[in-house]
């Protein structure tokens, strides 16, 4: 298994530079083809290890210490984590309104 030092090293400083997780997964010597699981999950543990890694599909993972960078990627998370739940709102809502006798809480 790869560490969290090995996918440091792996993963560059910019956007301009960033690298898929396939390519990552790859060069760590970890599963590859579907979701990278593993690569994906070594990642998210590097960010709980308080590395700062950014990402966006179709360009892949990178570094960052741009503090406007950072503060534009966590606003974007932000945003996508209240349509989510925005959208599990609307989910319920219509479960309960076509459901009044057997509604989710």
């Amino acid at each position: 298994m790869a560490t969290i030092q090995q996918l440091l090293a792996a993963i560059p400083y910019g956007k301009n530079n960033a690298v898929h997780a396939y390519d990552l997964a790859k060069q760590l010597g970890l599963p590859v083809g579907g979701n990278e699981v593993e690569t994906r999950q070594l990642i998210r543990e590097a960010i709980q290890h308080g590395n700062i890694i950014l990402s966006v599909p179709n360009i892949g993972y990178w570094r960052s210490n741009n503090k406007q960078e950072i503060i534009d990627y966590i606003n974007s998370l932000q945003e996508r984590a209240e349509e989510i739940y925005n959208r599990s709102d609307a989910i319920r809502d219509a479960w309960n309104k076509a459901n009044p006798n057997n509604i989710i809480p």
